[in-house]
């Protein structure tokens, strides 16, 4: 009895007490006894579970739509013992065969429904198969197989079906997507989508750099004849700079600028005038952002604006801008604006919404200059008069080149 009773205290934390002989402070056996049938029944019921859950019987004319579920059930559907007893089918006696596992690797056991069942077309099939989707699948996929007579026969038939191989496709997709082998379709149009704007950038690199180039050099783009095929040209036609330096530099070695202009269709060279034009104006915007940052960053400003009539015979503003960058003067081009209303206070309403428009913060405008026109520099009614109404602090100064080019 003593060596029963110090054994059972090792076993069970000892708690502090005033009466350590006392009887209550050793635990019975009974009480031992049924501690260990409790625990035995709980490992009992979570195995329970654990095989009920891993039972593809559970998931007959289910969707899954937890991919992770899936994935388990493709790696880790309960399999029978080889001690497991199978029921026996018809009076020959006959029972699934652990060995028919191996030979088919889609084939799974029941518990829950005592059937096979194939694991591919259960979780990856549709309801219907064959032409236009009409005929309906049954045994090992909707319900489970126990025809052991003819078993080999029927799975052999099965492995061959298309909706099967169908299955199989989807789960060996499936499972590369999940342990990340390959990318799913998404991904993979994205990828190709990227790629093919990565490839597009690249032809249109020298394209831009050429009209840039030209720009900065202030050199004509266009010739006499800028259309068809650039490597056609004849040498007695001048199709213009830009042509003349897109070929040169596809000759030279730029070999995705040469096969781009050699292989794409008419209408996707993106060397037209309309092209030229859209590229020149991107351009254009880029600078113009550039400028209005900076005068921004230097804060006060002054407006410098003329008037001229175009080609067109409509009235065209050149609106610049004066400032301070890094403590040295500059005057920038901002844009050209038409003009509708040449009154001064038409103009000095376009000045006022140009400036709006463009970013600039009308508070931080201190000077105008302008021609000596009275439209612009009137006392009452002139552009200065009216931008002094809404920015008082914004001084008129007489253009002083004008006042140069009347001097003289």
């Amino acid at each position: 009895m003593t060596s029963q009773s110090s054994l059972l205290h090792f076993l069970i934390k000892k708690t502090a007490v005033s009466k350590p002989n006392h009887s209550d402070d050793i635990p019975c056996s009974s009480n031992i006894t049924n501690n260990a049938e409790i625990e035995s029944n709980t490992d009992t019921t979570n195995l329970t579970e654990l095989t009920e859950m891993y039972d593809i019987g559970s998931y007959i004319s289910t969707r899954i739509s937890d991919d992770k579920l899936k994935y388990d059930l493709l790696k880790k559907l309960w399999q029978p013992h080889t001690s497991y007893n199978f029921p026996v089918v018809s009076k020959r006696k006959l029972k699934f065969q652990l060995s028919w596992i191996t030979r088919f690797s889609w084939l799974v056991y029941s518990k829950k429904l005592e059937g096979a069942f194939c694991k591919m077309c259960v979780l990856f099939s549709n309801e219907t198969s064959g032409n236009g989707n009409s005929v309906n699948v049954g045994a090992l996929v909707n319900k489970p197989f126990i025809n052991w007579k003819n078993a080999l026969e029927c799975f052999t038939t099965h492995s061959n079906t298309d909706y099967h191989k169908l299955s199989t496709l989807r789960a060996v997709e499936f499972v590369k997507i999940i342990e990340n082998k390959t990318f799913d379709v998404a991904t993979q149009v994205h990828s190709f989508k990227k790629a093919q704007v990565i490839e597009n950038r690249l032809k249109l690199i020298p394209i831009i750099e050429t009209i840039i180039f030209c720009g900065r050099l202030e050199l004509v783009m266009r010739g006499h004849d800028d259309s068809g095929p650039i490597f056609n040209c004849e040498k007695d036609n001048n199709d213009g700079n830009f042509r003349a330096l897109l070929r040169y530099r596809a000759l030279s070695g730029d070999l995705t600028l040469k096969n781009h202009l050699m292989n794409s269709s008419g209408k996707s060279v993106y060397i037209s005038p309309i092209i030229q034009n859209e590229i020149i104006q991107i351009c254009g915007s880029l600078i113009q952002k550039e400028i209005v940052l900076k005068v921004n960053q230097s804060k006060f400003f002054s407006i410098l604006a003329d008037e001229t009539c175009d080609i067109s015979r409509i009235e065209q503003m050149s609106l610049c801008v004066r400032y301070i960058d890094n403590g040295f003067i500059r005057e920038d081009f901002l844009e050209f604006v038409p003009i509708y209303d040449a009154s001064g206070k038409g103009m000095a309403h376009t000045i006022i919404r140009e400036i709006g428009k463009l970013g600039l913060k009308i508070e931080n405008l201190i000077g105008q200059g302008y021609d000596g026109a009275s439209a612009m520099s009137g006392l009452y009614s002139g552009v200065q008069k009216y931008i002094r109404d809404e920015i008082p602090h914004a001084l008129y100064v007489h253009c002083a080149a004008h006042s140069l080019n009347s001097a003289i």
